[in-house]
């Protein structure tokens, strides 16, 4: 596996510190209908003695750059490993709003869109038979 984008930022839905979210956890993508890749953070039960299922939360989406990067290869059902690599508090940011990267891993050939076999030599007339005239 090779980095495919060092660091990417996510659009918030809910506030990253709120849910437990810190650097090193795993994240998942899914591509959504309308092109936008969501962004899922699994988290553990709150049960105690580790009983019951984890739970997955979304977090976000991708920015439009890294939509267009790694939407080729979700539709292919490529193989990505997803890790959340820096997280700031609200009330540690300058703008006041809380903020999330994650880094994406992967095989480089999977993002690859595949050409258009293009031909060597356009059709041209001049090959062409001549079309037979009516005389009438």
């Amino acid at each position: 596996m090779q980095p495919i984008i060092h660091k990417a930022a996510i659009a918030l839905d809910l506030n990253p510190t709120s849910v437990g979210i810190s650097p090193g956890d795993r994240a998942l993508l899914s591509l959504n209908s309308d092109t936008t890749i969501s962004v899922f953070v699994e988290r553990p039960s709150r049960l105690p003695f580790g009983l019951g299922k984890p739970r997955v939360v979304l977090v976000g989406t991708l920015g439009a750059r890294a939509t267009d990067i790694l939407s080729p290869a979700l539709e292919r059902k490529a193989d990505f490993r997803v890790r959340i690599i820096e997280v700031e508090p609200a009330h540690i940011s300058r703008t006041g709003r809380a903020s999330m990267y994650v880094s994406v891993w992967g095989n480089p050939a999977d993002i690859v869109r595949p050409k258009e076999a293009r031909a060597i030599f356009t059709r041209s007339r001049i090959n062409d038979p001549v079309p037979p005239q009516d005389d009438s």
